[in-house]
């Protein structure tokens, strides 16, 4: 065992496997993240949260070493976030959101590149034990251009696995996915949490992310809420309404026109609508709810990603 190896199996038995602090990073003029702090232990399932563009990849691609950060510091499986980026890279598994299996070769293949990539004694054994974990053994010689979506998201998601990594790192890890295939990735990642793996995913489904322990949600690169998935719901500073009524659809564009109105959208047989809670006396009494039946609900998380989207975009401006 290397020197390094020696400090990451020492440093990391007992606390965090990763933990890191006030990370930045930079493209030009664009801010893509800017104080990301985040604690993830053995066993743990935490998602960071957000719109496209709000800096989760770019987080992702930090924690993996494949990018250092312009500002912070940490750890990550012991190793050094800004020294050890190279043996960060062969200790965590990190798939990306984009397709990243050779198209023309098998699934076998795929597998027994990415094993040897991470020079594994041997590797024949681990893609034999990928395989048999993933069911993959009607796939194996399949070309990967030749897979179904979901099954293209399993094999890499197999190939991210395949040197039985401590911390996983997985970058929109459903996107894309039927409700069959969705359910088949969360089998794998609450196997891998159950026997010990921490794991990060990255996400814009709330769905997904209501699964996680906990969620660092980000806007324009910072984080804007973090916690779990229901108090994060329940802190935002919105009031949340249920409208329901005949022809109540008829409604989301005028309430959308008013001031104080974050949101308003179907939901079952009812109208949600997000608003200011400054403007709750407002709404309650105008003229466009006369003959329909209104109530306060608690809010959800999308209520919630609602709120804080709308409240950076504010302060942006």
């Amino acid at each position: 065992m290397s020197t390094a190896e020696a400090r990451s199996a020492g440093s990391t038995e007992q606390g965090p496997l990763l933990q890191v602090e006030n990370l930045a990073k930079r493209y030009r003029s664009r801010r893509a993240l800017e104080g990301l702090s985040l604690t993830v232990r053995s066993g743990e399932i935490v998602g960071l949260v957000g719109a496209n563009g709000s800096g989760k990849t770019t987080s992702l691609r930090i924690l993996a070493g494949l990018l250092a950060p312009d500002a912070g510091r940490g750890s990550v499986l012991g190793f050094d976030l800004l020294r050890d980026a190279r043996e960060i890279r062969r200790h965590t598994g990190y798939m990306s959101q984009r397709f990243s299996l050779y198209a023309g070769i098998s699934v076998r293949e795929n597998l027994r590149f990415r094993a040897e990539v991470f020079g594994l004694q041997e590797p024949r054994g681990a893609v034999a034990a990928v395989v048999e974990r993933f069911d993959l053994r009607s796939f194996e010689t399949l070309t990967a251009e030749r897979l179904s979506g979901g099954w293209a998201r399993l094999v890499q998601l197999a190939a991210a696995l395949v040197h039985a990594p401590r911390l996983v790192l997985l970058d929109e890890p459903t996107a894309g996915l039927d409700a069959a295939a969705r359910q088949a990735v969360w089998r794998h990642l609450a196997r891998l949490a159950a026997g010990g793996a921490a794991i990060v995913l990255s996400s814009h489904d709330l769905v997904d992310a209501s699964r996680c322990a906990r969620i660092s949600c980000l806007a324009q690169g910072r984080v804007v809420r973090s916690g779990s998935p229901s108090d994060v719901a329940l802190a935002t500073r919105a009031t949340v309404l249920a409208i329901r009524g005949g022809r109540v659809l008829g409604l989301i564009e005028p309430l959308q026109a008013v001031p104080g109105v974050i949101a308003s959208y179907p939901s079952g047989d009812c109208l949600r609508v997000v608003i200011d809670p400054a403007v709750e006396a407002g709404i309650g009494g105008c003229t466009l709810l006369a003959d329909f039946v209104v109530e306060r609900v608690s809010p959800t998380l999308e209520d919630a990603a609602l709120e804080w989207s709308a409240s950076r975009r504010a302060v942006s401006r």
